[in-house]
């Protein structure tokens, strides 16, 4: 290159605004080092963040939407690593789907299916979500809470008991603490250890009861815990006509399930002292069958046959309950649910009144405690 040619370029170079030559260079952001728990609420993998409007100049706003990606006014980017927590749950198929249930919780899909494009998904290695900067607060605190919890696993005791009636309360009823309650009547409380061993102690010296489940799981924090005791019950549900020619319509033989399913799934707060815990509780009862004649097209034999109508209740309880301590005992009534799981047949087989069940409240006591190590200072980071 001659002189005159450079003197050339130099004084191109001198006239073009430096804003422009800096367009062509990304400028990338460094993920910031979230040692301790200075924010409580920011993501394992990302820098603190503070209550102030998010400013789109910042490091945190520097991820970029993908290019398939329609841009949307006012919507940001986030990817969340996870892999150390799914790799915890080996047992699981896609222990992701956890966090995006609590992510649900946390938002409701409302926010997720509005008029602007949004985005949340989940593999076994990272969380992609694409919303507003408020929703996606509280992703990183939900993530948070899975990827940077003080423990990893969780022991949770569970039993269904079946209690004679509801006097069991005389004793003990100033010593519970309602945290919630259900659209059947059903109640939450939270007591201490010490008072639901009374409980129990008092229902089975003075009253009477069934214990209809004991377990002991040690389950990932967050995942989904299914508890399920049941039984079935036969009757006759109808009428079907047989193959061979002849004998013309015969009593069908059906099953109702009788019994208690129990979904838990627990979180931890950010302390570690207390949970979440989001529970689906589902109680089913067949009372009673009761015997109805009819009248069949047979060939061979009476005309009259006999089929019997279910007489089934069923209790649900589907709700969040906040702030529970670990080391108390989580209470729970579904409900009376007369006989659950016992027999409701009575002297001699003719349910003469005083011999059937009639006051049966079905109480499940549920206990958690912190059973894996804390999370390591390296996770924190």
């Amino acid at each position: 290159m001659d002189r005159r040619s450079a003197m050339f370029l130099t004084l191109l170079g001198g006239l073009v605004p430096r804003g422009l030559l800096a367009q062509s260079n990304k400028r990338r952001a460094s993920p910031a080092s979230t040692k301790g728990r200075g924010t409580a609420l920011a993501p394992a993998t990302r820098r603190p963040r503070t209550d102030d409007p998010v400013d789109t100049d910042s490091e945190a706003a520097e991820e970029e939407v993908p290019p398939n990606l329609p841009a949307e006014p006012g919507q940001q980017w986030r990817n969340y690593d996870i892999s150390h927590y799914t790799s915890l749950a080996t047992n699981q198929n896609n222990p992701q789907n956890a966090i995006i249930e609590w992510i649900f919780r946390r938002t409701t899909q409302a926010e997720w299916h509005g008029d602007k494009i949004a985005v949340l998904s989940a593999s076994r290695t990272q969380v992609r979500a694409y919303n507003n900067a408020n929703v996606l607060k509280k992703v990183d605190e939900v993530v948070e809470r899975f990827t940077n919890a003080e423990h990893d696993i969780l022991s949770i005791r569970v039993r269904f008991v079946a209690a004679v009636d509801s006097r069991w309360r005389y004793a003990v009823y100033s010593r519970l603490t309602p945290v919630g309650s259900g659209p059947q009547g059903q109640q939450v409380w939270t007591l201490k250890t010490e008072d639901s061993a009374f409980a129990l102690a008092q229902m089975q010296i003075h009253q009477g009861f069934k214990l209809l489940t004991d377990r002991n799981v040690e389950m990932v924090n967050g995942q989904t815990l299914v508890i399920k005791t049941s039984e079935s019950r036969g009757y006759t549900g109808g009428l079907q006509r047989e193959s061979a020619a002849g004998l013309g319509y015969q009593p069908r033989t059906e099953q109702l399930e009788e019994g208690v399913t129990l979904k838990l799934s627990p979180l931890l707060t950010y302390e570690g002292d207390s949970l979440d815990a989001a529970i689906e509780l589902t109680a089913n009862t067949v009372k009673n069958f009761h015997r109805t004649r009819v009248i069949a097209p047979r060939e061979v034999g009476p005309s009259e046959l006999t089929i019997d109508v279910p007489e089934v209740t069923e209790s649900r309880l589907n709700q969040t309950v906040k702030s529970w301590p670990l080391k108390q005992t989580l209470l729970i009534s579904a409900g009376i649910q007369p006989g659950i799981l016992q027999s409701k047949s009575g002297l001699f087989n003719l349910r003469i009144p005083g011999t059937v069940p009639t006051g049966t409240e079905l109480l499940v006591f549920i206990e958690a405690e912190a059973q894996g190590r804390a999370a390591s200072a390296r996770d924190r980071e």
